[in-house]
């Protein structure tokens, strides 16, 4: 029989040879997107009072009391706010490891949450719905009869913990249950046939093998709260619970205080770079430990068998979607709401909507910028999205294969803008913006680029494993019957992806719709999204204006992720 031309060992080296061209331009790109202006950042860590090269400010940062200071807030609210997440994640992974109930898919679905979920947003929820005129406080002061409000914790540490549980702890859940599902029962149901009992069971047996995703699950949310910004800057309440990253930003846009805002930079990047390096041993360790005991007996999802515990597990569940959920309601009901009176009442109106798409006048307000602030942050997403999505599949491409040292290192390196706070990115490029000073449109172009790099890594994560998950013989099959790789590629392999790169696509829009660190360090007066608005909105106390443009935002957001699920359901019609 003829082979085909792509067939055999003349189709894998022709292949390889595809995959490398193809990634090559997504390589040089996002390499020149992400080193140059992080090179222009460190830089700056090592110019000295002369202008000339020099080792002070870094000497100056190693001994300033202020500096250690702040690094040890820092790392003490990381640790807490871990401490709290893993704490609260931790029986939801049980629930959902063992039982199945009334509730559970819902419980899923809030675990991707925390990824899509704007920081911005994180904060307005909370103020709407835990401030001293919140939704908790209200109803507690109509319970109680009281006038002051009952629950004060606004602008306090607890409210930095509190939120950063909010964001993180789905994460924690999400991780742990999902490495729990996969453990064999076989371990468990022999230490209790032995005589253990279930708490015994959980402590010797279960526990132990669980500290692999503990870990995992834990130096990523540490990871995500060293770095927490908008949540630091809006809900700190001022010098006293300053971060690394808020000390970075106001050096760097407030004093110009450049020079200092990179020496912390160059701190902020090694703790991270730690951490990274962390998390990515428990990756390894998991994926060791789940391949020692795959051809075990899984785990059996069973149905509560108390009266006790058919109660709970649902109330669990409600409390959850309350727990996170709540909020993001409270933005929305807020949005319709408008004062009557000054004892609070309040009545349904859609001012607040009239006033955001100009057909209500307002003078000296944020709103009179939200129109083109809400157009411009849908540009920026998309070409966010097309660009994200183009550079990961590229590589995604390239690697396929996990053998080969190199394909590990360029792995490693596509992923390492996540280790780099997106403040710092966004300090890059404005640094970049100051050496080639132009118009509105390149300080845009600068953002979508910022955003492409913060958002590339997330996009690659969702289409890498399932691009491993493609037979390799469906590729083979092809070569075999004649078609050449590009034709095997655009025929065989993306239309497979199509549901993981759907799910990229909104991953890579959403996080571009809500992103305010790099932006709030580039932008100007002129350049402005909607993040930008909101911040603007919550700054000068104007909330339920702030509440409408979430509400936009949310919708925006769940519009995307709704086309996404239908791109899931119609890969298996």
């Amino acid at each position: 029989m003829r082979q085909g031309k792509g067939s055999g060992t003349y189709g894998i080296l022709d292949m390889s040879r595809f995959y490398h061209a193809l990634s090559t331009p997504a390589v040089v790109l996002l390499t020149f997107l992400f080193l140059i202006p992080l090179s222009i950042i460190l830089s700056k860590a090592f110019v000295g009072i002369d202008r000339g090269f020099s080792l002070e400010r870094l000497a100056l940062l190693v001994t300033d009391a202020y500096t250690w200071r702040i690094l040890r807030f820092t790392l003490v609210q990381a640790l807490v706010s871990t401490v709290v997440s893993v704490a609260l994640g931790l029986p939801g992974a049980y629930v959902l490891a063992t039982y199945r109930f009334p509730g559970k898919r819902i419980i899923k679905a809030i675990c991707t949450i925390p990824f899509v979920l704007p920081s911005i947003l994180v904060v307005l929820g909370f103020v709407i719905f835990y401030g001293n005129n919140g939704i908790v406080n209200n109803l507690l002061r109509m319970i109680s009869g009281s006038e002051e409000p009952p629950l004060r914790i606004l602008y306090t540490f607890g409210a930095v913990i509190l939120a950063h549980a909010f964001y993180n702890f789905p994460i924690a859940l999400g991780l742990i249950s999902s490495f729990w599902e996969q453990l064999p029962s076989r371990y468990g149901q022999a230490a209790m046939t032995m005589g253990a009992k279930r708490f015994t069971v959980f402590r010797t047996v279960t526990l132990p093998r669980l500290v692999p995703a503990i870990l995992s699950a834990s130096t990523l949310i540490f990871l995500f709260c060293f770095s927490s910004f908008a949540i630091i800057l809006v809900l700190g309440g001022g010098p006293r619970f300053t971060t690394l990253e808020v000390e970075i930003y106001r050096r760097a846009r407030m004093t110009m205080d450049v020079e200092g805002a990179a020496a912390l930079s160059l701190l902020s990047i090694a703790v991270t770079l730690l951490l990274v390096a962390l998390h990515l041993w428990a990756q390894r360790a998991m994926a060791h430990q789940e391949e020692m005991e795959s051809p075990g007996q899984r785990r059996l999802e069973r149905r509560p068998e108390s009266r006790m515990a058919r109660i709970v597990l649902p109330l669990y569940a409600l409390t959850t979607a309350l727990f996170v959920l709540g909020p993001l309601f409270g933005i929305i009901y807020r949005s319709v709401q408008v004062p009557v009176s000054r004892s609070g009442d309040s009545e349904f109106s859609l001012r607040w909507y009239r006033q955001l798409f100009g057909l209500e006048e307002v003078a000296g307000s944020a709103f009179s910028v939200a129109g083109s602030a809400i157009i411009l942050s849908l540009i920026i997403a998309a070409v966010t999205a097309c660009l994200s999505l183009l550079f990961a599949t590229m590589l995604a491409a390239r690697l396929r294969t996990r053998s080969g040292s190199k394909e590990l290192t360029m792995e490693l390196f596509a992923m390492l803008p996540m280790a780099v706070s997106s403040v710092v990115v966004g300090l890059g490029y404005y640094l970049v913006s100051n050496i080639f000073p132009g118009s509105r449109s390149l300080r845009t172009a600068l953002v979508v680029l910022a955003h492409v790099v913060i958002a590339s890594p997330f996009v690659l994560r969702s289409i890498l494993p399932e691009f491993r998950k493609i037979p390799f013989s469906y590729t083979q099959a092809s070569l075999t019957l004649g078609a050449t790789v590009s034709q095997t590629f655009r025929k065989v392999e993306l239309p497979l992806l199509r549901s993981a790169m759907a799910t990229g696509a909104a991953f890579s829009f959403a996080i571009s719709m809500g992103e305010i660190n790099a932006t709030l360090v580039l932008s100007d007066s002129n350049l402005v999204t909607i993040p930008i608005v909101m911040y603007r909105l919550i700054g000068s106390y104007n909330f339920a204006g702030a509440c409408a443009l979430g509400t936009v935002l949310i919708a925006v957001c769940a519009v995307v992720f709704a086309i996404t699920e239908s791109i899931h359901r119609s890969r298996y019609v």
